[in-house]
Parts: structure tokens; sequence; C-alpha cells
């Protein structure tokens, strides 16, 4: 019995070592982010969830860009375990200031990680320009300077970018300045190639040739970056304030449907007073019809997106490893954007790692994840090379 007894200690003992073991590496780091991130109900979770925090004060920098004066965000962790991170968000009219960029930085900042993000004025306008990956490249130059922002040992920096920032982070990492400069690429829900995925929007033709139905935002941002093609000069920023009203709205229908309807109707209000041409096509945004208004712009979509600046796949290959996580069944950027930039980059000799997941929906966590996709996210993300 008494031999028993030890024996049970000591395998206790090995189970408390192994745990502490766990929580302390990077694995465990990794694991208490995504259990937060995932919401992850349960005590034995919230214990998780604890594991290998700290505080984080924020701080804002500026410095001045190829385009202009710049700001961005500082969440500085008071314990610092990795290289600092360029987080850059996607399209949205908050800019750094949207709670679930706020929400995201703040929980990799606990976990150790220096996080930086840029503001980047031409998403906050729903425009995807050349000028945004100069934007990330010059920021992410401005965040290896600043003496604000812990340098990890090797002078080298993370870039995680999200939706069309993603795809764009990529190029930046492949250009001469940054080539050397960057530890990893972190792509959620990027693109391969900008002109196949405009192509999508309007048709719900993938690249790949699949058809599956696109989400009615799709063509609504592709009207702000082609409004002066379909529009007279005179009727373009009207009908532009007219589609962020629209586009203000649908984003607070996520928490507010009564302050949403007020804002519905305004965007409806404002679709009155335009002359026809612009009328006609901000009718097609308020009455929802993303095949319409796909119908309308298809003619002018080869007239924009074309810039290298604006496809990895057309650009120089980054040097540093690539990250790409993507949402299965994704109707804002298809999912066969991923296979495509995975091939691309592994053809230039780029170490990728490619992995769709139905635990998101688009750029964001859907669901919690069950244990096999926890595991599975736990193992990719303490992989990177921190």
């Amino acid at each position: 019995m008494r031999l028993l007894l030890l024996g049970g200690v000591v395998v206790l003992a090995l189970l408390l070592v192994g745990w502490l073991g766990l929580s302390q590496s990077r694995y465990g780091r990794a694991m208490s982010l995504l259990v937060r991130m995932g919401k992850v109900p349960g005590p034995v979770a919230a214990h998780i969830g604890g594991w290998q925090t700290t505080t984080v004060d924020r701080v804002l920098l500026s410095f001045t860009g190829r385009h202009g004066d710049r700001v961005a965000r500082l969440y500085r962790p008071q314990r610092v375990r990795t290289r600092p991170l360029l987080l850059s968000g996607g399209v949205h009219a908050l800019g750094i200031d949207e709670p679930r960029l706020i929400a995201f930085a703040e929980a990799l900042a606990r976990s150790g990680t220096p996080v930086v993000t840029p503001s980047l004025p031409d998403l906050k306008e729903y425009r995807i320009t050349p000028r945004l990956t100069d934007d990330i490249e010059d920021a992410a130059l401005a965040v290896l300077a600043a003496a604000e922002v812990p340098q990890d040992v090797d002078g080298r920096i993370g870039l995680l970018g999200i939706s069309f920032a993603g795809g764009l982070s990529i190029v930046a990492a492949g250009r001469e300045a940054l080539r050397d400069r960057v530890g990893f690429v972190f792509s959620v829900g990027g693109h391969a190639r900008l002109p196949g995925v405009m192509r999508y929007l309007c048709t719900g033709r993938q690249p790949d040739g699949r058809m599956h139905p696109p989400h009615e935002y799709g063509a609504v941002i592709l009207l702000t970056n082609v409004a002066e093609d379909v529009v007279p000069a005179a009727q373009v920023a009207p009908l532009r304030a007219a589609v962020h009203q629209f586009l203000h709205a649908s984003h607070v229908d996520m928490f507010d449907k009564p302050q949403a309807a007020v804002e519905f109707a305004r965007a409806r209000a404002m679709e009155a007073g335009l002359p026809p041409e612009a009328q006609s096509l901000m009718h097609l945004v308020n009455t929802r019809d993303a095949a319409g208004l796909g119908t309308r712009l298809l003619p002018f979509i080869d007239r924009w997106g074309t810039d290298p600046a604006l496809s990895p796949a057309s650009s120089p290959a980054p040097r540093a490893p690539v990250f790409v996580m993507h949402a299965q069944d994704d109707d804002v950027i298809p999912d066969s954007e991923a296979p495509a930039l995975g091939a691309f980059l592994r053809g230039h000799g780029t170490p990728t790692r490619v992995h769709v997941t139905s635990l998101m929906s688009h750029a964001e966590v859907a669901r919690p994840p069950t244990a096999g996709e926890l595991l599975t996210l736990v193992r990719m993300w303490a992989e990177l090379p921190w």
C-alpha cells in the first residue's frame, strides 16, 4: 500500500511538473492567448488564460512616412517576451480605434508582445490603394527605429495583417528596405491577387472557378474605389458619403439594432438626394442587391487594383517565413486565395504554412474552438519565429 501511495504521489508530482513546464513554455503562452481570444469557457480555461500574462500600457507614436505624417498606437507590455509586432487592421472607418482591433492588440500585448497598430488613412476611407503598402512599410521601419518600442536582439519585426492588410503586409515584407528586417509575416484572411478577388466580389466566381455567393459588403467597398469611373466627377463625393453612411450603419448593426435602423434610414435619405446616376447605384447598396451592384461594377474593375503593390503574387516574395490563416467559405476574400498564396510563396523559396479553418468568419473568430482546433492553432502560433 505504501508503495502504491508513493507511486501515486510520484505520478502527481510528474503531472504537476509537466503542467508547470507547459505553462511556462511558448506553447503555454500560445494556449493562454488563444483561450482568451477564443473565449473558451470553464474554470480550467480561465486558469490557462492567465498563464504568462502581464500588464500593458499604451503610447501614441508619431512619425513621417512618404505620404505624410502618420500616427500609431503602441501596446507595451511590462514584461517583454517576443519581438515587436506591427498589427495592421482591415477596412474600417474607426481605424486603430476599432474595438476588435484594440481587443486583439491588447490580448497579444498581455502575452508579452510589443504591438504597434498603425493608422492607415486609406483603409479608414474604405480605399485600397498602393499607398497602403507604402504606409505599412514606413510604419514597420518607424517601429524598428522608435526608442519607445522594445526591440528584439536580432533587430527584426513581425508583421500581422488582417483582411486586405494581410496581403499588403506580405508585399511590404518583400521590399528591399524590409526584406532582412522581418522575422515573420502572418496573414489573416489575406489575398494573393487583388484583381481576382474583385472579380469574385462582382460575380461570385472564385479564381479557382468555384461559385460561392459573395458578401454584399465586398461590392460596396468596390463601389467606393471605382466611384470616379461609374459616375460624373461632381457625384463622386456625395456618392461616397452615402456609401460610408451605409457602412457605418452596418457596423452599428453588430451591437445596437435600434440605432442601426436610424443609421440605415439616414443612408436611404442620402440616396434620395443624389443625382440619378449615383442614386441608382446607392439604391442597389441600400437594398443589398450585391448581384446587381456587381453587374454594374464589373466593366470597370480592370481599371483598378492592378498595381503590383496591391498583390503579393505580383510582387517580390519575402525571405521571412509566412503564415497564412484563412476562413473556410470566406465570402469577402475567397478561401481559394490561401492555397494560391502558399503556392506562389513556396515557388519563390519562402517558407510558408497555410491553414484554412471553419473556426473563422472572414477575419475574426466565429465560435469557440474545439480541443483539436485549439491544439492545431497552439502549435501554429507557438512555432512562429517570435
